[in-house]
């Protein structure tokens, strides 16, 4: 969004050195950006990484976080979720403003620490502006399936069983587990692996995609959703929340639990091209509220209240 903010507000961006989460590190991090902050005192600071803890070397500063997921403290040992409290939740109470990419978002932090309702925002995650519509023809009878993700919420295991019976190409980004490596030899299934991709060998992914296959389980926001729609591609997505209301109308959506449901709507989207192209147009629609320039003006509004308080 840097770009879009530039013809209206300095900005200018700080890398902590520190990428380990070791105590070495956190206290480095603290320091470098304490140093920075004393150069800058009036400077606004908003914190748009998953390092929360730098509110702690803000505490007389202006300072907005960015939360965008803490849903991996449901399933990690007591011992790493006390650390992820104290390093990603704990620190929001010292926060001036918390925007939260989604409703969803919000309310799964707030199960886990009180936050003032007059501190909290919701502004959504932005797409990259290198994602626009590529058109391409749909291949009805063997499609390719871009699936992105593979750890467990990803919901790779049920996508395979739901795809077992439907002839297709599906292409796994992430490295795949050996219960699935398992269950993509039983049912035979076309598929391709890569992981590691870069930015541009991602984008490929999705104009050479037919179906972006995303039911997850659990997600802060659902930026493969937005993505594919960019794109002019179909997404199938879980119909729970923060991911339909993501979609909006521009998405089929599935019981992401159930794999009848998930094989239901991939027949109905193979089957239906009026509906594939009613789909693809809604989605193409649904984006917009998410383009970068839409989503700069709403932060640049935070910033101008919170600067006039």
């Amino acid at each position: 969004m840097i770009p879009y903010l530039l013809n209206k507000i300095n900005v200018f961006s700080i890398d902590v050195v520190g990428l380990s989460g070791s105590v070495r590190d956190v206290l480095n991090n603290i320091k470098q950006v304490r140093n920075i902050a004393n150069l800058h005192p009036n400077a606004i600071f908003h914190i748009t990484g998953d390092v929360h803890y730098i509110t702690l070397a803000l505490w007389d500063r202006k300072t907005i976080v960015t939360v965008h997921d803490i849903g991996r403290i449901k399933n990690i040992s007591c011992v790493k979720r006390f650390f992820y409290w104290i390093l990603r939740v704990l620190p929001l109470q010292f926060a001036s403003r918390i925007v939260f990419i989604s409703k969803f978002a919000e309310q799964e932090v707030c199960h886990y620490i009180p936050l003032s309702r007059n501190k909290i925002s919701i502004i959504p995650d932005s797409v990259s502006d290198n994602y626009r519509f590529v058109e391409k023809y749909f291949n009805q009878d063997n499609p390719t399936i871009l699936h992105i993700g593979t750890r467990p919420h990803k919901n790779l295991s049920r996508t395979i069983e739901a795809l077992s019976t439907i002839r297709c190409h599906l292409r796994i980004i992430g490295k795949i587990s050996r219960n699935d490596l398992y269950l993509l030899e039983k049912y035979g299934i076309n598929y391709y692996n890569a992981y590691d991709l870069s930015e541009n060998d991602l984008l490929e992914e999705y104009k050479n995609a037919d179906i972006i296959n995303f039911p997850s389980l659990h997600e802060g926001f659902g930026m493969p959703i937005i993505e594919a729609q960019a794109m002019g591609r179909i997404v199938i997505t879980s119909d729970i929340s923060p991911m339909r209301e993501v979609a909006g109308n521009g998405a089929c959506l599935c019981d992401p639990y159930s794999v009848e449901s998930i094989r239901s709507v991939y027949c109905n989207v193979l089957k239906d091209k009026i509906y594939r192209d009613d789909i693809i147009s809604k989605g193409l629609k649904n984006v917009m509220q998410y383009r970068s320039e839409i989503v700069a003006r709403k932060y640049l509004d935070l910033y101008n209240r919170l600067y006039e308080n």
